[in-house]
């Protein structure tokens, strides 16, 4: 096979690796499986994907969106990320204490609006600055075997469709894994599930805050948190 093959081969799979380290977007899709809200985590899952597909193609192009000349941007997208974690996190600490009910009474949760959830996983991911970092060092990778494709419109696309497919397909995963396990919660154990994400949500905000911080007032940058 030639170079180009083993280029979108290795795409799909990374675009499928790179989602599996626990972050908000893991933890959001599951909580909304988990409350059997399916097609709100799968829009959520395709808005991530997406996002996921854009920062490979600017990792691809060798763009860096964090820096204007000398002034560093990227605590406002650490301070983003954490407020959008945090919000999500408190959410879910409400929606613990109302599905601490009888079994019958989760059907009774309002169901969020596709678009909404779409751009809410678009939003977890675009803000995320680490995601772009790890697709530079991947296709860096793959650059030093000689893996890689041409400067062309056609290939480029079929790169994010490929990474936005693997991206997808994990996430997908959790929905129909959680699916397939949702007759091991009932409303009390769907409760505390439900609860101990929202933590997990919090302890992310605060990560990103503590990163926020660090980069406004002591320029940290990525590449000093992927070390």
């Amino acid at each position: 096979m030639s170079s180009i093959v083993y280029f979108y081969i290795a795409s799909y799979f990374i675009g499928f690796l790179l989602c599996i380290p626990i972050g908000p977007v893991n933890l959001e899709i599951f909580n909304s499986s988990l409350r059997k809200q399916y097609i709100h985590a799968i829009f959520v899952a395709i808005g991530a994907a997406i996002g996921d597909g854009i920062w490979a193609l600017t990792a691809f192009f060798g763009i860096s969106p964090f820096r204007n000349g000398n002034q560093n941007l990227e605590w406002v997208f650490f301070l983003i990320t954490a407020v959008i974690t945090g919000s999500l996190g408190i959410f879910a600490l409400k929606d613990s204490k109302r599905l601490n009910r009888k079994d019958d009474e989760l059907t009774t949760i309002i169901k969020k609006k596709k678009r909404w959830a779409f751009l809410k996983g678009f939003a977890l991911v675009i803000v995320n600055p680490l995601a772009v970092v790890s697709w530079m060092i991947v296709l860096k990778f793959l650059e030093s075997f000689n893996i890689k494709i041409p400067l062309s419109f056609n290939y480029e696309l079929f790169f994010f469709i490929v990474v936005v497919s693997g991206a997808a397909s994990y996430f997908l995963l959790i929905v129909f894994i959680t699916n397939k396990m949702k007759h091991f919660f009932n409303a009390q154990r769907t409760a505390k599930v439900t609860k101990y994400v929202g933590y997990l949500l919090l302890a992310f905000s605060i990560y990103f805050i503590y990163y926020s911080i660090n980069s406004y007032f002591f320029g940290l940058s990525i590449t000093d948190i992927t070390h």
